[in-house]
């Protein structure tokens, strides 16, 4: 058996999902929980980057949107419950991110984090959570008639 073999099956991609959706979405809720804990002036300030996109009302509406997608959406992924809508929520999270870095003059240093982000993100909207998912768990339910096969 070769190296390449050792990885090609479908438990071990299945791993791979579940080892890459919980570690991103707890980056994603503690993050979160940070801007949570920061308040209305952490909120405003991340709401503020809707203005490079022609939307200056609200600041602090948008901020506090952000930050709930962030926790809740991070949480959400971590599990695998409802991963397609939260990484939804986190995948324009990201877009707004990357654009307010490359807005504000930062570099490549500064943007490629809240890029890959969003790539990943991207990779959850067309996947799904996986097989080790809460979300897999309940489509066999549905599929069963209620039991888990």
């Amino acid at each position: 058996m070769g190296n390449t073999q050792l990885f090609d099956n479908a438990k071990t991609k299945n791993l791979g999902f579940l080892i890459l959706r919980a570690g991103v979405g707890i980056l994603f809720f503690v993050f979160g929980w940070q801007k949570i804990a920061g308040g209305e002036q952490v909120w405003n300030g991340v709401g503020s980057a809707m203005q490079f996109v022609g939307i200056s009302a609200w600041p602090l509406f948008w901020g506090l949107m952000a930050t709930l997608a962030e926790f809740a959406g991070g949480l959400l992924l971590a599990i695998g419950l409802f991963t397609r809508p939260a990484a939804a929520f986190l995948a324009f999270t990201m877009i707004m991110a990357t654009i307010l870095k490359g807005a504000t003059g930062a570099g490549i240093i500064d943007w490629y984090a809240p890029f890959t982000m969003l790539l990943i993100m991207i990779f959850f909207i067309m996947n799904g959570g996986g097989i080790y998912s809460i979300d897999s768990v309940l489509r066999s339910k549905k599929h069963t008639g209620g039991l888990v096969a």
